[in-house]
């Protein structure tokens, strides 16, 4: 049995609960990590839940340059030059499909349309609002609009995907409804925003295929392919790649899709798993670089 990878040329790292400490921050450790990685020439990129507008300050920190996957891979965008490369979209009768079926159960829905750089928030009338969708909007409330559910995807072109914040019984009562439609979907207990999230997208989009779209593009085998995450909408990605890395306060079923956990992101956990699985591996990374170009 493989205990350790043998060559490492791309590097994903999921950002909120693995690259962040739980104070929102990148600490100097995992910062000197990465920039450790991209010395040896391993290629390092962001797999994220979160928008282009919410990732490129921490990309810019970590001094990437090249592409990074958002919206759960629905999406990838050329940075800094915030070039979209590849878009993934959800069918608009199917995303008015999971719009219809969050109102039915008095839950508010969220859309993300496929407007580029725009990146707006589309969604209801306010009487299905609550505490969490209300600092998730409060923190983009220049970009939001509300219209009728019935037209919130209906005559619209193809969104990138549908969500919603809830309680987390709430979203676990949606789920044999949710499994009938024609779409992938993910939840997460506890997210950013201290609520539970039902996240709804193309079939077969995932994390797992915006990497795999990556590593195409780059020439690289998704057996030479490093991921590090710690929660459900990871899990896929971690399955997907040569090395999957679970942080350590991952929930059971995201450490056993993994190859190898490491420790939480209370202790440097995404550190760890570079200098233990990735920066041994770098001699056989040399040639790898983000200056080269990728055309998705």
């Amino acid at each position: 049995m493989q205990t350790t990878p043998t060559s490492i040329k791309l590097l994903v790292i999921d950002i909120d609960g693995t690259l962040l400490n739980p104070q929102g921050e990148i600490t100097p450790a995992t910062l000197a990590s990465i920039h450790a990685a991209q010395q040896a020439g391993i290629v390092v990129t962001l797999a994220t839940a979160r928008r282009y507008c919410n990732t490129a300050t921490i990309a810019t920190e970590l001094g990437l340059v090249g592409p990074l996957i958002l919206y759960d891979g629905a999406l990838i965008i050329e940075h800094p030059q915030a070039t979209i490369l590849y878009t993934r979209t959800l069918q608009a009768d199917i995303a008015q499909q999971c719009v219809d079926l969050l109102v039915r159960h008095g839950i508010q829905p969220v859309v993300h349309p496929n407007h580029g750089l725009a990146e707006e928030i589309w969604t209801g009338p306010a009487e299905l609002d609550n505490l969490w969708i209300d600092a998730y909007f409060a923190a983009y409330s220049e970009r939001m609009r509300r219209m009728p559910y019935a037209t919130l995807c209906a005559g619209h072109p193809d969104p990138l995907r549908v969500v919603t914040f809830a309680s987390e019984e709430s979203i676990q009562g949606l789920i044999p409804e949710v499994s009938a439609l024609n779409c992938s979907w993910t939840t997460i207990k506890r997210g950013s925003y201290g609520s539970a999230e039902l996240v709804m997208m193309d079939k077969g989009c995932s994390k797992a295929s915006g990497v795999a779209a990556l590593a195409h593009a780059l020439h690289i085998p998704l057996q030479e392919v490093m991921a590090i995450g710690d929660n459900n909408n990871d899990l896929a990605m971690l399955q997907a790649v040569g090395w999957g890395v679970a942080m350590g306060h991952a929930p059971e079923q995201v450490k056993a899709a993994a190859d190898a956990v490491t420790t939480s992101n209370r202790e440097d956990g995404t550190a760890q798993a570079i200098e233990r699985y990735a920066l041994p591996s770098a001699i056989h990374a040399s040639s790898n670089s983000f200056n080269r170009a990728t055309c998705l």
